[in-house]
């Protein structure tokens, strides 16, 4: 369905579907999982982001079981029904190829035709997608819209790790550069919901670093991400969106390959990494990395990382660095086995793209682990400063590290 390029004329898009400003919340059951997904696109990835919209519908055409999915649309494009910007759609499949009620439609029907079935569940006034309270709110809101008491959460916008400057995003852009939500705040969000999620895919660049695994390991149970960027065509949900609604380890390692086979077989933009997470062994590796930094503080003191393989070399330099050949380049090249081990639990599933274009983006299979790690480095210091505020400055024992440099 991202191939719904015919027919989007204007950014207007105006909907036949009912509004419904304070909707009816839905009974609870304990039997399968709803997908939230939170847009914010009121950036350069509106058009792509629509375009996401259409596969995940596409993709929801698939299931041979009943299924809903609720989206939070923040855009450039106006499409609610007095041109709101703000709004979550609710599309539901019975299992038996309808959708809202209505057969799938054609997958080269335009895209228009998608959105125009959509039901308008909520609109909002103008408001700022990336505010902590906003992102509550309207998470709860689709909470309320679901059958299911269980559920699992993609995000999809710009991203930065945990990073805090302008020009880097932790979390979304908003409109400006610099309106978005840094990750201690969206964590503090999502405990706000009162809900744990299945899982959350992050379709957004540089999510896959310790610094942000570990600051979600207690909101959901798995998370599936990347280490760097990810291309503007985003994840390819028309090929796994059932394997999502499955729920189980197995089918999170088809979407995590899925998303990487797209890439392989696309002769345009052709780079991908990414990586499965179990959330609930992050504190054990979060130890095993504090061991191996303390146990190293003096090496790191004048530590250089040129050799290391680093992720996000076009646009974002000293972001993260490969965690494993980190870890084993401190131990002169040979793994400790604890950390090695902890690892492999922790990191469920990793795939990524070697031979990718552009060649800033060839990663190097033997020294990828899936997850990246931030080394703090002279140049960067205004990341150094806010890096300092973080729960990970401490929990991972760079605070004990006294560098050669000014940090």
């Amino acid at each position: 369905m991202k191939k719904f390029l015919v027919g989007i004329c204007s950014l207007l898009i105006l909907f036949s579907s009912c509004r419904n400003e304070d909707p009816e919340p839905q009974p609870d059951s304990s039997e399968g999982i709803t997908i939230l997904a939170y847009l914010v696109a009121n950036n350069n990835l509106d058009m792509d982001l629509l375009i996401n919209i259409g596969a995940m519908y596409d993709g929801l055409g698939n299931m041979d079981q009943q299924a809903t999915l609720l989206i939070y649309w923040d855009g450039r494009s106006k499409l609610g029904s007095n041109g709101a910007q703000h709004l979550i759609l609710k599309y539901q499949t019975d299992g038996k190829g309808n959708i809202n009620g209505l057969p799938k439609i054609s997958i080269d029907a335009p895209l228009n035709d998608v959105l125009d079935i959509a039901e308008i569940v909520k609109e909002y006034d103008t408001q700022s997608s990336v505010d902590k309270d906003v992102m509550a709110q309207v998470i709860k809101d689709m909470i309320a819209q679901a059958p299911t008491d269980k559920f699992g959460l993609i995000f999809g916008s710009h991203g930065s790790s945990w990073l805090n400057t302008i020009y880097t995003r932790a979390f979304g852009q908003d409109g400006s550069g610099d309106d978005t939500i840094l990750i201690p705040d969206m964590v503090e969000a999502l405990n706000s919901v009162g809900k744990k999620f299945e899982f959350i895919l992050f379709d957004v660049c540089y999510m896959c670093t310790a610094e942000v695994a570990y600051y979600f390991r207690n909101i959901c149970n798995y998370q599936l991400s990347s280490v760097m960027e990810v291309p503007a065509y985003g994840f390819p949900y028309e090929d796994f969106m059932p394997y999502l609604y499955e729920g189980d380890v197995e089918n999170y390692k088809k979407v995590c390959q899925s998303y990487v086979d797209f890439y392989r077989n696309n002769n345009t933009m052709s780079w991908a990494t990414v990586a499965l997470i179990d959330s609930k062994e992050v504190d054990n590796l979060v130890s095993e990395i504090k061991k191996e930094i303390v146990e190293h503080k003096d090496v790191l003191a004048n530590y250089t990382t040129s050799h290391l393989q680093e992720y996000g070399k076009t646009s974002g330099a000293h972001i993260a660095y490969d965690l494993e050949q980190f870890i084993g380049d401190l131990n002169g090249g040979s793994m400790p086995t604890a950390f090695n081990t902890q690892l492999d639990k922790t990191i469920l599933f990793k795939e990524c793209l070697e031979d990718a274009y552009p060649q800033n983006y060839v990663v190097d299979a033997d020294n990828f682990c899936g997850m990246g790690i931030y080394i703090p480095v002279a140049k960067r210091s205004k990341w150094n400063e806010y890096f300092k505020t973080l729960d990970w400055y401490t929990v991972s024992g760079w605070n004990e590290v006294t560098f050669s440099w000014n940090f």
